[in-house]
């Protein structure tokens, strides 16, 4: 295996671990404050016990996703260097400011929040934990940016230096670095306010923050459930409801948030819009598949089709041309990098910028298969509520849809891990959309043995500070909130 594989791999198995926890920690931290809020409403001590309980869980989450994150971005100077020198100024920006001003707002409340109940007034406290869960959505927020700008890149031009003459000139805009070029040249911002809202960064927001929603609703959802099984139903019945009721504004929130998203595809990245729905070639009412298996090598799908729903979702009408692979990227696009190129030649060149289509594909519908599944969940939970018989021990329903809620905490996780790696891999052969390849990105100092090694080190410590975390976590939901005794 070679340098570029081993770091692509390296950086999916380090952003796929760290990516379990950020997003738990962000819907968590809102559920908390609901809780809380709940608290100094009504005065009600079961509220103060699962808001204490909760909190805990909550920094045990926090700490496991720091030491992860900070594993995470070494990467981009030990394996990603061409690519940290070539957009560092643009791409570090946000990332600065996230670390001065959410993450270290996040863990001074944070401090604040665990250690505070019996030193700070409640309103005090409840301020400490509402700076918390805003510390944790900026956090977000600008990750975001910065990975929307990896995406649809806006607000700068490429600067080169040439090395011949010392004369440094910006690009044309809409330039493609040769990779002769690439040592040589580097993005500078032209405008902070464009960078921070590229074309996808708005929706890329909306929709992971949505996600990271879900993944917190469950997660208490699931504790709950547990405690009303066991018959320790003191906190767990009001706060069951609560989660419920968060998880179906979140997943209300998804289905809009993941329609807009895939609409700004269609503008914005068709090549990935195209990758996602296998869809070769270029056709008014374009069918979307339900499922179905691609058959790469011919550029076929086989499975169950649509028919017209891909141009109506993308476009708003059946009648709407939706591109496909065999026409992206445009002519106009790749001359840029094979000038001299001629059509015949172009047709064979284009399928270089295809992303994995077959994976794309099956990992979108992924995604979307597990989203079906908690929108269920969400709405039987909500139909025993209605009908009262939410905790009804008599009910058959009702225990097997409580029976449900303990394991379906892995399915919004599940579903943010394989999200996150259709958009990621459906952005390929592109570290930074349509201006450098991943290819031209990787290190070139490192070997494929240090890096080999370097990957088995992280899986070995990834495991150990999995086992201990589980460990402490599962202790903590097992022996539950403190002084609370058996009723909770």
């Amino acid at each position: 295996m070679d340098v570029e594989i081993l770091s692509r791999l390296q950086f999916a198995l380090t952003a796929c671990f760290h990516f379990l926890f950020p997003p738990i920690s962000i819907g968590l931290a809102l559920y908390i404050v609901i809780i809380e809020a709940m608290w100094l409403k009504t005065g009600d001590e079961k509220y103060l016990a699962a808001a204490k309980f909760f909190l805990k869980l909550f920094g045990m989450i926090f700490a496991v996703g720091v030491v992860t994150g900070i594993v995470m971005v070494f990467q981009f100077g030990t394996n990603w260097p061409v690519y940290s020198t070539f957009v560092g100024d643009v791409f570090g920006s946000p990332l600065a400011i996230e670390a001065v001003f959410a993450f270290f707002m996040e863990s001074t409340f944070l401090a604040v929040a665990l250690w505070g109940w019996d030193r700070v007034g409640k309103k005090a406290h409840f301020f400490s934990t509402a700076m918390v869960c805003v510390g944790s959505h900026l956090s977000a927020i600008w990750i975001l940016i910065a990975n929307s700008f990896m995406q649809t890149p806006a607000g700068f031009r490429l600067q080169y230096a040439d090395p011949q003459t010392g004369i440094t000139s910006l690009l044309p805009e809409g330039a493609v670095p040769a990779p002769e070029q690439i040592p040589h040249a580097k993005a500078v911002i032209t405008s902070f306010w464009e960078l921070c809202t590229n074309p996808s960064c708005l929706d890329r927001i909306f929709h992971t923050v949505s996600a990271c929603w879900l993944c917190g609703a469950f997660l208490a959802l699931g504790i709950c459930a547990y405690y009303i099984i066991k018959k320790r139903t003191n906190f767990a019945k009001p706060c069951a409801k609560i989660a419920l009721a968060y998880a179906a504004a979140a997943a209300a929130a998804m289905l809009f948030t993941g329609h807009s998203s895939a609409r700004s595809l269609a503008v914005n990245q068709p090549e990935k819009l195209a990758a996602f729905e296998g869809h070769y070639r270029s056709e008014k009412n374009a069918p979307l598949w339900l499922t179905g298996i691609v058959d790469e090598q011919n550029r076929k799908v086989y499975g169950i089709p649509l028919g017209g729903w891909l141009s109506y979702l993308a476009f708003g009408s059946s009648e709407a041309k939706v591109s496909g692979l065999e026409d992206l990227p445009s002519d106009e696009f790749l001359l840029k990098m094979h000038p001299n190129a001629s059509p015949e030649e172009l047709k064979k060149i284009r399928p270089q910028y295809w992303a994995p289509v077959s994976f794309s594909f099956h990992s979108f519908r992924g995604m979307v298969f597990l989203g079906s599944a908690m929108g269920a969940l969400v709405a039987l939970g909500l139909l025993l509520w209605i009908r009262g018989k939410l905790f009804d021990a008599n009910s058959k329903l009702s225990r097997i849809f409580l029976y449900c809620c303990v394991p379906s905490v892995a399915l919004p996780i599940a579903a943010s891990q394989i999200g996150w790696a259709a958009a990621e891999v459906g952005r390929q052969p592109w570290i930074v959309w349509h201006v450098l390849k991943t290819s031209d990105a990787v290190t070139t100092a490192a070997t494929a043995g240090e890096i080999l090694l370097s990957t088995a080190t992280f899986t070995l410590v990834f495991t150990a500070i999995s086992a201990v975390f589980l460990y402490a976590f599962f202790k903590k939901i097992k022996t539950g909130p403190e002084g609370a005794g058996n009723g909770y």
